[in-house]
């Protein structure tokens, strides 16, 4: 039995955040129809044009049923309805007013299933200045504030913090929503917005914000603005990466016994009664001083000697991994995290495992991602009970793709 065993989710995404979103429901077992154009969403024509690289497709997509639809059709439309009417969630991540324009807004959902939890992802929310603006990962953390620097540099985030987050989220509103539904029979409108994700996840701007009436005070206590304490390019004592003999790794030191302790292990005692360097304030003031005598002895080590060593302390600690060292990492494949699919035309497939452990509910991966229109016949005799002269008219009008 899965948590999510008895819930319906139609997926209307492309690339990324709606894909992330309905991936988690379906990881814990929600019955999730993602509904493609045609020609395959967005992400899937992506992979495609990197030939095998389409096996990626597994890793937001698995665990999913796939359907083609025609739904910018008015047959097509209409089918689509008849397929909501049996979700209890349906999500997408298009332009505010996208679906609006086909009949497949909120209210023309909602007249087709009356308790629907409607999730709608966009870069900025349906209730916005300008709902009309396109966004993609890049654009959410610019506007958020999230990928804020100083100077010139130009480089993109390495990561889709935005996409993969706001999924999440969305996720996470999705299910309260259904806790609503339960407790009340009403379905509802949830609104996402990347850049309102981004922000409340911007501790820089919001801790900037909530001390603006004492900035002055302790910006003259730290002689810096406090959300540049761990985020500049001044390196701190207690909290950063410092050099090892073969890469870098994490060290946290905040609490006075860790500090005293690390003091210790780097051979200098005499740092934890040193003025300079005594508590958290005195040693951000001094903080190249006490960083240069971390580095020398961590320079001199090797990350795993270095790592040993702290954690006989219980000095939080850990190596700065790359993507080959990741992958290989033995936490994480003994918790479960490094999985296989198998797809019938890639064979087996590595995708990430679930990051949640249900001791009495557990998620799974259960299969890999459908090709274009792959369950058409499945969810039409299932949800809908088609029968098999109505399912090949809608194929031979264009209105489902023959898979």
């Amino acid at each position: 039995m899965q948590i999510l065993e008895n819930v319906r989710v139609v997926d209307l995404a492309q690339f990324i955040t709606g894909s992330r979103c309905t991936q988690i429901l379906a990881d814990m077992g929600a019955e999730t129809v993602h509904v493609e154009s045609p020609q395959g969403d967005t992400l899937r024509l992506i992979f495609k044009m990197l030939g095998d690289a389409e096996r990626n497709y597994s890793m937001l997509n698995r665990n999913k049923y796939g359907m083609a639809v025609d739904w910018r059709k008015p047959r097509g439309r209409d089918l689509l309805l008849k397929i909501l009417s049996k979700a209890d969630i349906f999500v997408h991540n298009l332009i505010p007013g996208s679906l609006e324009k086909y009949g497949l807004g909120y209210e023309d959902v909602r007249k087709a299933k009356g308790d629907i939890i409607y999730v709608a992802i966009s870069g900025f929310g349906t209730r916005s200045i300008k709902p009309e603006r396109a966004a993609f990962d890049i654009i959410a953390q610019a506007t958020s504030g999230q990928f804020w620097k100083q100077g010139d540099d130009l480089k993109p985030p390495t990561n889709h913090w935005a996409d993969f987050m706001s999924g999440a989220y969305a996720a996470l509103a999705a299910l309260m929503g259904l806790i609503h539904k339960m407790n009340t029979g009403e379905g509802q409108f949830i609104d996402i917005s990347m850049q309102d994700v981004l922000y409340f996840n911007n501790y820089r701007a919001t801790v900037q914000k909530a001390m603006g009436p004492i900035m002055g005070d302790v910006e003259k206590a730290l002689g810096r603005r406090p959300e540049d304490v761990l985020n500049s390019s001044d390196r701190m004592p207690f909290y950063g990466f410092f050099k090892a003999s073969d890469g870098k790794v994490a060290i946290v030191a905040m609490t006075p016994r860790q500090w005293k302790d690390l003091t210790q292990i780097i051979g200098r005692p005499e740092m934890a009664t040193d003025p300079r360097f005594e508590n958290f304030l005195t040693q951000i003031h001094h903080h190249e001083a006490a960083v240069d005598f971390i580095d020398q002895w961590t320079s001199q080590h090797t990350s795993k000697e270095i790592i040993a060593a702290l954690e006989e302390k219980k000095i939080p600690c850990g190596i700065a991994s790359g993507l080959d060292e990741v992958n290989e990492d033995e936490n994480l494949r003994d918790r479960g995290m490094f999985e296989k699919v198998r797809h019938a035309e890639f064979g087996e497939v590595d995708v990430p495992g679930v990051p949640y452990l249900f001791s009495r509910t557990p998620g799974a991966v259960r299969f890999a991602a459908p090709d274009l229109g792959e369950h058409n016949e499945f969810v039409l005799k299932k949800w809908l009970g088609c029968s098999a002269d109505e399912i090949e008219g809608w194929k031979n009008d264009g209105t489902i793709v023959k898979p």
